[in-house]
């Protein structure tokens, strides 16, 4: 519980910021999606339930500020948070290129719906415009400050969830010579 409650405030707080103080920050008219980072980084790193939920906060925070529907933007956020989760099993602490990778794929795959959502649909079929302007530069950025903010989150995880050492008499091992 202690978990959903520290990533509900993580949300908040990158929503808060990729709303106000990066809107100042822009390079290349693009921001970071900092709540993409959280959700693919939640997903990678605590499964696809954990995934799931905060891509369903995320997605119905973007789609009350800035959509005209509910329910597409939990739907992109859902699908990747989904996606990491299952990339579970891959998850090292120490290994930084698999999560950076996720992370850029899920801004890839992110960008390539929001296309398809809300400019295929409407008969705009200049993909590869789009994709050079908004969607490379945006998965660039995004991959700049994810590095920041992974490495924010497993400082946060590791002062929130210690490793606990176990005896070596509870795990049957044996420290005397026979």
């Amino acid at each position: 519980m202690k978990r959903y409650i520290s990533m509900f405030i993580l949300i908040v707080v990158c929503f808060l910021l990729q709303t106000t103080l990066f809107q100042s920050l822009q390079i290349a008219n693009v921001i970071p999606n900092l709540l993409l980072v959280l959700v693919a980084a939640s997903g990678f790193m605590y499964g696809r339930m954990m995934g799931m939920c905060s891509g369903i906060l995320c997605g119905l925070l973007m789609d009350c500020l800035y959509s005209n529907v509910i329910g597409l933007g939990i739907l992109m956020f859902v699908i990747i948070g989904y996606i990491n989760g299952m990339a579970n099993k891959l998850y090292f602490k120490d290994d930084m290129s698999i999560p950076l990778s996720a992370i850029v794929i899920s801004d890839f795959i992110y960008g390539i719906m929001y296309y398809m959502f809300n400019f295929m649909l409407r008969g705009r079929l200049d993909f590869v415009s789009y994709f050079k302007g908004v969607i490379l530069p945006e998965a660039v950025y995004t991959v700049i400050v994810g590095v920041l903010l992974y490495k924010f989150l497993h400082w946060l995880e590791d002062k929130m969830y210690p490793p606990v050492e176990i005896p070596l008499e509870i795990t049957g091992v044996s420290t005397e010579e026979e």
